[in-house]
């Protein structure tokens, strides 16, 4: 059935209820210990042995709980009454191990939990015993001892430094506490530089000194709430040549028409910039539209990248426009950003600064609607396996619209960064794209931003030429990073889109060919006018240029709702439902996820129903959390939204429609998160 209908978009239809939480379920415990009173003797026995608060004149000791072998840990009350939790570390066949920050309170309250622990057993009326005080807190721990500066980090542990001599310190500060540290760090030989980026909790800064020293003024000074390693970012990948005729740029040129509506959408490129010297871009770039996050750097585009990008978020591939001889709409405009320098690299911490610096820049320009388009990672953040980083932080609060000077939501896309052509070596590709080390770079785990991966369906070398392609046709593409997680994080990529295949001829590793990547604009025109670009770059700029499309057709749809459409548009190809049975298990369906996201967005879903498949859009606002009553209590649930879905008097039915005296009755929703209902309707539901 054709898709030529527009989607039905409803607004005002939510009632808000207070939460009800779902009955049932089991809460884990730690079993009991054998010596309840040795146990917590042994405890107490390690608290004395730590540094003396008081006596010190310490903010606070930070602490290394290890939990008890083979045990759950039940940290909720290592995170109240003047603890501090930081950092919970869970390794396969190892204990739990908590970093937590005691204030000389917290010690205070802590010593008090286990000596209750360890006391007489509480007494029923009837004279029968209750469980000890304390029990799920006391009972989750094994071993208490003073944590060191390996208790802080979060970057990969062979990254730590281990030789003599100062370093560079990523340190994640307490806000509040972060100008005490600032100011005394250098009385313990610690230089801590001017650059800051600021979350809504943490100050990160980078700190010069030696392991000792940098010890030193954490144990003194405290506030510290994590530690990293500062590096550069990934270089962008070479550009591939391919030889074509100036006669194709005008050819394309002529059947071109560019943006005409009065107010057309943007795709804004962070990245190395764009030139505007080629015929292609120009009419879409204007000269004041090139930006850069620092006033002294050049908006030209030296190396190519952002001009690749340019011409794959107009045009698409343009190896299928240019075979074309139809007429050519290109319904959106360009902005370009410049937040890599065209010499040296960007400090690590400041990735994501300069990336807010340079979506600032285009900003405050002028007033738009944009797609950011970022293809751009790093390779240094890894292995975070789905966890948070600087730069990942900073994108979700730019979606969000918690950064920026412009506080707005922003509709953001992130390439999932390549993988390493050296790690293949034979045999089954996907063996090395699922491997933990292939994991997706930084910051493409940010949850509020779409996380393009790629996939292909270039499998065909030119006649003549030896060699066999890597990746099969619908398949995911071998240089697409795959995420390392299985639940807690989101799903990430989000979706894949054509991102080119590599063959091998001979001895791994294999090679990349033009003939198997997107074509595209190249940035030294007129001496060449067209190259290769492939990768999740092209993915992700591809991604732009479709999902702006689908804003344009529904300018008044909020960023994220925008998203919403997009994502769950997406299909699996055939291809990848072939590698999970028939009927697959919860286990099988997150090989998929991980590889491919929710699979390639089907344009024509996302952006018309059909007469047979109606989908509607509902844009609301909720508050699902709240202040708890109870003082150092967490959040607790709010509320929830039923929707009253307007359902014809007669000819249909909801998809899980049942006979009975309520037949055609309006009927009661309640979404608790993103679903795919039946193939009668879509529901697409926005909740901010």
């Amino acid at each position: 059935m054709a898709r030529d209908r527009r989607h039905f978009t409803l607004s005002g239809i939510g009632k808000a209820r207070p939460f009800a939480a779902k009955t049932g379920g089991k809460t884990k415990h730690p079993s009991d210990v054998n010596h309840r009173e040795a146990h917590a003797q042994a405890l107490l026995a390690a608290l004395d042995h730590l540094p003396n608060v008081a006596d010190n004149n310490l903010p606070g000791i930070y602490l290394a709980i290890e939990g008890r072998p083979h045990e759950v840990m039940v940290t909720k009350s290592l995170n109240a009454s003047g603890l501090t939790l930081l950092k919970v570390e869970k390794q396969p066949g190892a204990p739990v191990e908590a970093t937590v920050f005691a204030t000389e309170k917290g010690l205070e309250k802590l010593r008090k939990k286990i000596e209750d622990f360890g006391g007489d057993l509480p007494v029923n009326e009837d004279g029968s015993f209750k469980p000890p005080k304390n029990a799920d807190l006391v009972q989750s721990i094994g071993a208490i001892s003073e944590a060191g500066l390996r208790a802080l980090w979060r970057s990969p542990e062979d990254r730590f430094p281990t030789e003599a001599g100062k370093k560079a310190w990523e340190v994640w500060l307490d806000k509040s506490t972060a100008p005490d540290f600032i100011a005394a760090a250098a009385d313990y030989g610690v230089a801590v530089g001017t650059d800051k980026l600021e979350f809504p909790e943490d100050l990160v800064v980078i700190a010069v000194a030696t392991a000792v020293e940098l010890a030193a003024a954490i144990r003194n000074l405290g506030g510290v709430r994590a530690l990293a390693t500062p590096t550069r970012t990934a270089d962008d990948f070479d550009a591939m040549p391919i030889e074509e005729q100036h006669e194709w740029v005008d050819d394309l040129v002529g059947r071109t028409t560019f943006a005409a509506p009065a107010n057309p959408n943007y795709i804004t490129l962070p990245d190395r910039c764009v030139s505007r010297a080629h015929p292609l871009i120009q009419p879409a770039l204007a000269a004041a539209d090139r930006h850069a996050a620092e006033a002294a750097w050049d908006v030209n585009d030296f190396v190519g990248h952002g001009t690749q990008l340019a011409g794959l978020a107009l045009f698409g591939d343009l190896s299928i426009a240019l075979q074309t001889t139809l007429p050519v709409a290109v319904g959106h405009r360009l902005e370009s950003s410049k937040i890599i320098p065209d010499a040296g690299h960007n400090p690590h911490h400041l990735l994501g600064a300069v990336t807010r610096k340079g979506i600032d820049m285009a900003e405050a320009a002028a007033e738009r609607q944009r797609t950011f388009c970022l293809a751009t990672t790093t390779e240094h953040d890894t292995p975070h396996d789905g966890a948070p980083t600087s730069w990942s932080s900073e994108i979700d609060q730019l979606a969000s619209g918690a950064s920026g000077l412009e506080k707005r939501q922003r509709l953001l896309l992130v390439s999932a960064g390549n993988s390493d052509q050296n790690a293949f070596t034979g045999g089954d590709y996907l063996a090395v794209s699922d491997h933990p080390d292939n994991e997706l770079e930084s910051p493409s785990q940010a949850w509020n931003a779409i996380c393009v991966g790629a996939y292909t369906q270039k499998v065909t070398l030119p006649p003549g030429e030896p060699g066999a392609c890597v990746a099969p046709l619908g398949d995911l593409a071998p240089s697409s990073r795959t995420a390392s997680w299985q639940s807690y994080w989101p799903i990430k990529p989000d979706v894949v889109y054509e991102g080119g295949n590599w063959f091998l001829h001979g001895a791994p590793p294999p090679m990349k060919h033009p003939a198997l990547a997107p074509l595209t604009t190249d940035h030294q025109y007129p001496q060449r006018a067209f190259t290769s670009c492939g990768e999740t770059s092209a993915a992700t700029a591809l991604a732009s240029r479709d999902i702006t499309t689908l804003w344009s057709d529904y300018p008044k749809l909020w960023p994220e709702t925008v998203r919403a459409i997009f994502v769950s548009s997406a299909r699996w190809t055939n291809r990848m439902l072939a590698h999970v049975p028939a009927q697959p298990s919860k286990t099988d369906l997150g090989i998929l996820f991980r590889r491919y996201g929710y699979g390639v967005p089907d344009m024509e879903r996302a952006r018309r129903s059909a007469s047979n498949a109606l989908t509607l859009i509902v844009e609301d606002t909720i508050k699902p959390y709240k202040k708890s009553a109870r003082k150092h209590s967490e959040h607790i649930h709010n509320e929830l939204k039923l929707f009253e879905l307007p359902w014809p008097g007669q000819g249909i039915a909801p998809p899980w429609y049942c006979s009975g005296n309520n037949a055609h009755q309006p009927q009661h929703v309640h979404v608790a998160q993103p679903v795919r209902t039946g193939p009668r309707i879509e529901i697409s539901l926005c909740l901010a």
